[in-house]
C-alpha cells in the first residue's frame, strides 16, 4: 500500500462515492393531488432509474476501473498492470464526467414527459457529480507517473563505447 498515491485514493473515493450514490435519490418531483384537501406528494427516483442505462453503464465502467487502477498499485504491481487501468480510464472518464453534466443540468424528464423545472436535483445526485469529478482528476493526474525509484523503475545505463585511438591504420591514398 505504501506505492498507492493520493491520486489513486482520490480514484478510489469517486468509484466507492459513485457507486454508493445510485441506489440513493438523484432526482424528485412534486405532485399536487387533486383532493380536499389538496395534498402535495414528491416522488424520488434513484440514480439506477433516472439517469438512464447508457448513463449508468459508463458509470459503472468508470468506477471498476478506478477499482482495478487502485487495486494495481496497491499490489504494486507494475507499469504493464496499472497503465491499462489508468489509460482506459482516463479515456472513458472524460466523456462520462461530461455527459452526467449534461444529463444533470438539462434535468430529464425520467420518462414521463416532465418538463425540466419540475425535476429538482436531490443530495445524492450532487454527491454522485462530484465523486465523478474527483475520479475523473485523480485518473488524469495518476497517469502521469512521477517515481523514478524502485524496481519497476530501475535504469541502468549502457556501458560507454571505448573512445577510437588516432593511431590506427588510415587507408593509404593511392
Amino acid at each position: 500500500m505504501k506505492h498507492v498515491r493520493a491520486a489513486e485514493w482520490t480514484v478510489l473515493v469517486g468509484s466507492i462515492g459513485i457507486l454508493a450514490t445510485l441506489w440513493q435519490p438523484w432526482f424528485s418531483y412534486g405532485l399536487t393531488q387533486e383532493t380536499f384537501p389538496p395534498r402535495e406528494l414528491t416522488v424520488v427516483v434513484s440514480g439506477w432509474d433516472g439517469l438512464g442505462w447508457l448513463m449508468v453503464t459508463l458509470l459503472l465502467i468508470s468506477s471498476l476501473l478506478g477499482i482495478g487502477l487502485f487495486v494495481a498499485f496497491a499490489l504494486n504491481a507494475g507499469d504493464a498492470s496499472t497503465l491499462p487501468f489508468g489509460a482506459t480510464l482516463g479515456a472513458v472518464a472524460i466523456p462520462t464526467l461530461i455527459s452526467l453534466m449534461v444529463v444533470l443540468f438539462t434535468r430529464p424528464g425520467l420518462g414521463m414527459e416532465l418538463p425540466s423545472a419540475a425535476v429538482g436535483i436531490e443530495p445524492a445526485g450532487w454527491v454522485g457529480a462530484a465523486s465523478m469529478v474527483l475520479l475523473t482528476a485523480g485518473s488524469l493526474v495518476s497517469i502521469r507517473n512521477e517515481r523514478t525509484e524502485g524496481a519497476s523503475r530501475a535504469y541502468t545505463p549502457p556501458q560507454r563505447r571505448p573512445v577510437p585511438s588516432l593511431d590506427a591504420e588510415r587507408p593509404s591514398a593511392s
